[in-house]
């Protein structure tokens, strides 16, 4: 927790000026303004879903899963990790039955102080999807 309580701390000095000396610029999935990167929200979909758009599939744990392998791929590409995510926003199809299943997930890939995080029941446009997420982290 007080490494992340630093890294915010360190993000909101740095990104203070940033509206007059970093533009945002358009990388890997989201926005990069200073040292702080926004993501677009990711879903869990499966990459033969190109082909075929009913190939979404995958129970939570999968979506899960694959999600977060997407987001850390993305941030591994920009020099940065997982570990670096201040906030963390979830939305589930159905968080009565699902939310249990994407937090064993979740915990996986934050086993030590995670993020911030919000999390939101959602209608989706297809029934295939379970989950998206969507992060804010530092980047060194």
């Amino acid at each position: 927790m007080n490494r992340r309580l630093l890294l915010l701390g360190a993000a909101g000095a740095l990104t203070a000026g940033a509206a007059e000396t970093n533009k945002p610029v358009k990388v890997a999935g989201g926005w990069k303004i200073g040292n702080l990167y926004y993501t677009s929200g990711l879903t869990g979909v499966r990459p033969e879903a190109r082909k075929d758009p009913l190939a979404f599939g995958g129970d939570i744990k999968e979506q899960t899963r694959r999600t977060l392998e997407a987001h850390k791929k993305n941030l591994e590409s920009l020099g940065s990790s997982l570990e670096n995510v201040i906030k963390v926003t979830v939305f589930l199809a159905d968080v009565k039955t699902e939310k249990n299943a994407m937090n064993e997930v979740y915990a996986e890939f934050f086993p030590r102080n995670p993020p911030s995080r919000s999390a939101f029941g959602v209608e989706f446009p297809d029934t295939a999807t379970r989950v998206e997420i969507e992060l804010v982290a530092w980047v060194p």
